[in-house]
Order: C-alpha cells, then structure tokens, then sequence
C-alpha cells in the first residue's frame, strides 16, 4: 500500500476528527487513493463508522474557502456536533 506523509492542511484535518471523535482515529488507519489522495473511515467511539474523509479534499476545500470556517467543516462535512 502506497504511503507518504500528510500536508500540514491534511493532519488539521486529522486532528479535528481526533478531537471529535477519538484518538483511535491515527495516521496509521489513512489510506491513499490511486489518485494520491489521503482519506479515513473515521472511527467513533462505540466502533460505528459514521463517515469517511477525505482529507486532501477537505484540506483544499478548507484553504481556498469552499469551507468557510473550521466550524463548518466539522458540523457539515465531518458531523461533529
């Protein structure tokens, strides 16, 4: 399996999903696309699966402003609440 380091923008995203969710959600559970893209079946608490991320997505979307605030992200995208 392809690895490589994630980019500042995609570890913001990793940790805001680590402090909604748990800190099982780790580097080590990211898997990268054919496309290079860094993604997660996010883990909660209890073992369901309520979403996966796509972490490079989420990054850019954030940075150019797709995504208006980090508070947008983790209620819309992310379903932290």
């Amino acid at each position: 399996m392809r690895r490589r380091e994630l980019t500042a923008g995609e570890a913001a995203i990793l940790t805001m999903i680590q402090q909604g969710y748990g800190s099982q959600n780790t580097a080590d559970e990211v898997f990268f696309t054919d496309a290079d893209e860094a993604a997660i079946f996010v883990k909660a608490s209890d073992g369901t699966l309520p979403v996966m991320a796509n972490l490079t997505n989420l990054a850019a979307w954030r940075a150019d402003g797709t995504i208006s605030s980090d508070e947008e992200l983790m209620s819309e995208w992310l379903q932290i609440t």
